[in-house]
């Protein structure tokens, strides 16, 4: 290794695809973040949907993340990344809590929920998330179409790694004017660990949640008294279908699983 004039500048670096991956991911939280906002979700006292704050959030996490790359800061993308891959875990969670225990008679606020919403609680750790994940009536069966406790879980070794600075590799990778083989190799780590998490939570969503990712044409009629065009509920926004054609598509069996059991027509 030696120090070079920013090895960050060159053009292959810069212009690699990772940051193209990032901008259509953002495209998409920026969508659903937007359309989300109309529905309210059962089990708090919200009047507005506090999805949309988390889909922002993790749209300014992945603004946070291109930054840090694109300064050459690939061991702090690396910390960013393991925070958004505990954030689609706790929006699925909390989905999932949301979906079993709520009961509009018996149990309109779900505690759990609620007190997290406020503050006053704590996520759980990983392993109940998944083991709620696996046994829920709600996930059960979309659950085992993700490789939880194979390749999930060695990236997020991989991301540990990273936050508690397990090899001094950890901290060359942080210095962009230091010259490491194969530096653009990181840069697909990063897509690889991106497209994975994407496709966990964009499947989640368009199972739990495809209401979320409607188009307006629906509402609009409705608004201006005129009569929806017939199966116009079911329209899905064109954001969503491009994130399902990228994210999910390539994997034949989690699509059609997701196709038979979304709530929008999906092409």
């Amino acid at each position: 290794m030696e120090h070079v004039n920013s090895q960050v500048n060159y053009e292959t670096y810069q212009n690699h695809p990772v940051f193209g991956l990032i901008d259509r991911m953002k495209h998409f939280y920026d969508g659903v973040a937007d359309t989300c906002f109309q529905f309210v979700p059962n089990g708090t006292l919200a009047a507005c949907n506090y999805a949309t704050y988390v889909y922002m959030s993790i749209s300014s996490t992945l603004d946070s993340i291109k930054m840090l790359l694109k300064a050459g800061h690939i061991t702090d993308s690396f910390v960013l990344i393991r925070k958004l891959f505990d954030t689609v875990l706790v929006d699925i969670y909390f989905d999932v809590v949301r979906e079993d225990q709520y009961d509009w008679m018996e149990n309109f606020v779900v505690k759990d929920f609620q007190q997290w919403i406020k503050g006053s609680r704590r996520i759980p750790y990983t392993e109940k998330i998944l083991s709620v994940l696996k046994k829920s009536k709600s996930t059960k069966d979309l659950y085992p179409l993700f490789g939880w406790d194979t390749y999930l879980k060695t990236n997020r070794e991989h991301l540990d790694g990273h936050v508690h600075t397990s090899s001094y590799r950890s901290i060359l990778l942080n210095c962009q004017d230091i010259y490491i083989e194969n530096r653009e190799k990181q840069l697909k780590n990063v897509s690889i660990i991106l497209k994975q998490l994407m496709m966990v939570h964009l499947s989640f969503i368009f199972y739990l949640n495809g209401h979320y990712m409607t188009t307006y044409d629906y509402m609009f009629y409705l608004e201006e008294n005129m009569t929806p065009p017939e199966g116009s509920e079911r329209w899905l926004a064109r954001y969503a279908q491009d994130a399902f054609d990228e994210f999910i598509k390539p994997h034949p069996r989690l699509a059609e699983f997701i196709r038979e059991h979304c709530v929008l027509d999906i092409k």
